[in-house]
């Protein structure tokens, strides 16, 4: 992720026929809140534990426009296409996700991203054919391996071809545990998603990745509904902010706590 530093503006308010000068976030988030909509099962970004959102989309939203900025923010989960039809009907005020266009006609995004991950290659650190692994730079030569990955997974639908084989569990984890006990090569996708599983499954001594430019990188920007008052402006500052906090590390930090 691109550290780019954008000059802190401040905003100006009239009273009484006078200019005060005040930091920007301290006329709209006084008595503001954002509602933020989540789905309640997608790790490690977004996931509802004992009733409670985390994960590291919730941790770095909360740092940006709660702790950082002073906004009330509340969190809304559910299903994925649930939260979407409630950002459109205006019940749900903010989504962080991949800006595409269908979105863009109800949604304002932010133009860089909170988090993104690119594809990586993961396999089994003893497997035989690590050494071929390394050295695939095509779609084409995944054709050569037994390759996983989760039912329902969009980006691998949109990524490859229907002509090359693979395998379908019902979740990451499944998938990781085939390759953990020789069952599949390899599985390729989301960076920070396979991570977290591997983290999650404690075979981070036996996974070897790599990163695989392919497809497009898994991209989560913050965005508001566009007829939430001062949305524009709201995101400059987000983003403003959202620099500050990359370059002080704190975003890292809590990408770490989930890998």
């Amino acid at each position: 992720m691109s550290k780019i530093s954008r000059r802190k503006t401040l905003g100006m308010l009239g009273a009484t026929g006078a200019a005060i000068l005040l930091p920007p976030s301290f006329s709209y988030a006084g008595s503001k809140t954002i509602i933020c909509g989540w789905d309640s099962a997608f790790p490690p970004y977004s996931m509802e534990k004992d009733g409670k959102m985390t994960g590291l989309l919730v941790d770095c939203v909360n740092e940006v426009l709660a702790r950082r900025m002073g906004y009330t923010v509340e969190h809304r989960s559910g299903s994925w296409p649930k939260i979407q039809d409630l950002a459109r009907i205006g019940k749900v005020d903010s989504l962080c996700t991949n800006p595409t266009e269908a979105r863009g006609r109800f949604m304002l995004f932010c133009d860089a991203p909170v988090v993104a991950s690119p594809a990586s290659i993961f396999c089994t650190m003893d497997n035989p054919k690590i050494d071929r692994i390394n050295q695939i730079t095509t779609l084409k030569e995944l054709e050569d391996f037994h390759q996983v990955d989760y039912a329902g997974n969009g980006w691998a639908l949109q990524t490859f071809p229907p002509t090359l084989k693979i395998t379908w569990t019902d979740t990451l984890a499944d998938a990781f545990k085939m390759i953990a006990a020789g069952k599949a090569d390899i599985f390729v996708g989301n960076s920070l998603a396979a991570m977290n599983a591997v983290a999650r499954l404690g075979l981070k001594d036996i996974i070897h990745a790599r990163e695989f430019p392919v497809g497009e990188p898994s991209s989560f920007h913050f965005g508001l509904r566009r007829d939430y008052p001062d949305a524009p402006g709201i995101l400059t500052r987000f983003a403003e902010t959202l620099d500050q906090a990359i370059v002080d590390d704190s975003i890292d930090d809590i990408i770490m706590n989930y890998l």
